[in-house]
């Protein structure tokens, strides 16, 4: 394994891997380094590059330790168990007082025979959801009823959906507010910085898309990544007046008609909660599409020590609040 110091160098080896997740990709990273300035990259080797990531370096002062988080992995389509249980031996050996993947990759028996066989484990708890929906595009769109019955609100309501190419200032502020609108709805406990949304919006792997209401006000707003012919989601922003018009429905019908025109072959909608809770009704948007439900690898964790283990999962379920799946 080897570590990758020029930021540039990583990404051209990066960019002839078959999969790249979104949060693996150069314009996430531009959006997270934004906030945050303390990465490693690293490649299973620089001549036949099979495997690449990147992650960022949290220090938890109050223990004099720190944790390398990387969510994800980027790799080859022929990658084997041979080469991921030596690429993550060698990480597991780095200078770190625990690692926690978090990968959105479908999932994979070599990925995890191999992740198992260099000494990661499942963590003691789940933060993150590792169930998805994936839209086929070689597929006829098959949409419930339910779905259907909101396409027909959005055109009783006139609604107008667009790409948006140049993404200018005011376009990114809107963004932004109509966020925080839903975000103070759903109890979400996070904005989006216009700043950090900006220099994601202006990266090349990341498509913008609006809608409209009859007023020429943006309602509602999705942010997608694409990789060759993949597509997947990676921001929703929903505006307090986009709820009873079937302004969702409406905005996801029409990505999904304009990347198969333009030759995409799948699109994964993200994380899906499907719980007894609120975030379910997540699940129930999501699955009004009927496409085919997907794990992801998810969670795995090396930790150097059971005690500090035990402490940070203490800090993320009763500091952080964090919900368990």
């Amino acid at each position: 394994m080897i570590k990758i110091i020029e930021i540039e160098e990583f990404f051209k080896l990066q960019n002839n891997l078959d999969f790249i997740p979104f949060t693996q990709s150069r314009g996430w990273f531009n959006y997270i380094s934004q906030k945050y300035n303390d990465f490693v990259f690293f490649v299973d080797s620089l001549d036949d590059t099979k495997i690449a990531c990147w992650g960022k370096i949290h220090s938890v002062s109050f223990f004099s330790k720190k944790i390398l988080l990387i969510e994800g992995e980027s790799y080859k389509s022929e990658t084997n168990e041979k080469v991921f249980r030596t690429f993550y031996t060698n990480l597991s050996k780095l200078n770190y007082s625990a690692i926690e993947i978090n990968s959105n990759n479908s999932y994979s028996l070599e990925f995890e025979i191999g992740i198992r066989r260099s000494g990661f484990k499942r963590p003691l708890a789940h933060f993150s959801c590792p169930l998805t929906i994936e839209i086929d595009f070689s597929n006829d769109f098959k949409f419930d009823n339910n779905w259907k019955r909101n396409i027909r609100k959005a055109d009783e309501a006139g609604l107008i959906f667009k790409e948006v190419v140049n993404v200018k200032k005011d376009l990114i502020i809107e963004i932004s507010k109509i966020f925080k609108e839903m975000s103070d709805l759903k109890g979400l406990g996070y904005y989006l910085d216009s700043n950090s949304l900006h220099v994601l919006l202006k990266s090349n792997d990341i498509r913008t898309f609006v809608v409209e209401n009859k007023n020429n006000e943006i309602i509602a707003a999705r942010i997608v990544h694409f990789r060759k012919r993949y597509a997947s989601d990676i921001f929703a922003a929903n505006s307090n007046k986009s709820r009873n018009c079937g302004a969702t429905y409406f905005m996801m019908q029409n990505i999904f008609e304009r990347l198969k025109e333009d030759g995409f072959h799948f699109f994964d909608f993200g994380r899906i909660p499907p719980s007894n809770h609120s975030t379910d009704n997540i699940y129930t948007f999501k699955n009004s599409s009927r496409g085919k439900k997907l794990q992801y690898n998810g969670e795995w964790v090396l930790y150097k020590s059971r005690l500090f283990e035990k402490l940070i999962l203490f800090y993320k379920l009763y500091k952080l609040k964090k919900q368990r799946y």
